[in-house]
């Protein structure tokens, strides 16, 4: 009974969400140094091909973390006063953030960041403060706040036809601003030395 329920459950269908979540572990295998640039290509490659909860399993099985949905991140509360807030390198993004914050700067840094969904709201309440967004190129943000005499400066391209994430921010902005940028080539080229390093 418990082979046959086995091999219905190999059988089924997945969905484009399922397949986003299991290339979003790969991705975090690969951060964790647990794979090599070549081996993360092809296991994305299967994960996004994959058409059956059995191709989804045979790609993490030597991960150790199946399929299963990744546990939800708890929502994130950012209070600063004064004082400068970062949130880098490698760390888990609630589907939730919010920022309230007075005469401080906060820095949300998402280029080596893992999602536990698929995406994030950042709300934010901001006086004489500054935020800014590091976002990688495979995902995409969207602004949208009240300002008063405050700035928005959003200098990243396109958003890419298909990303991993998107992270939307909203809420007020009082004599502040809010900025979102692309990681710089520096910073670009640590990641792919690192990476290399591990393979």
């Amino acid at each position: 009974m418990a082979d046959d329920d086995a091999a219905r459950r190999a059988l089924q269908r997945v969905s484009d969400a399922e397949r986003e979540q299991v290339a979003e572990r790969i991705r975090a295998a690969a951060a964790d140094g647990r794979l090599g640039l070549d081996e993360l290509d092809d296991r994305l490659g299967s994960a996004l091909a994959a058409r059956t909860r059995g191709d989804l399993d045979a790609v993490v099985d030597d991960l150790g973390d199946g399929v299963a949905a990744r546990p939800a991140a708890e929502p994130m509360a950012i209070r600063a006063q004064g004082s400068p807030v970062q949130r880098t390198g490698h760390w888990v993004v609630p589907e939730r953030i919010t920022v309230n914050a007075s005469m401080s700067s906060v820095l949300l840094d998402f280029t080596e960041a893992t999602f536990a969904g698929g995406g994030c709201q950042v709300d934010v309440e901001l006086s004489a403060s500054s935020l800014l967004l590091v976002v990688p190129e495979d995902i995409a943000a969207d602004v949208d706040v009240e300002t008063r005499f405050s700035g928005v400066d959003v200098k990243v391209a396109a958003p890419p036809a298909g990303p991993r994430a998107v992270v939307r921010v909203g809420g007020t902005v009082s004599m502040g601003s809010v900025s979102v940028r692309r990681p710089g080539w520096r910073r670009r080229r640590q990641l792919r030395k690192a990476l290399r390093a591990r393979d």
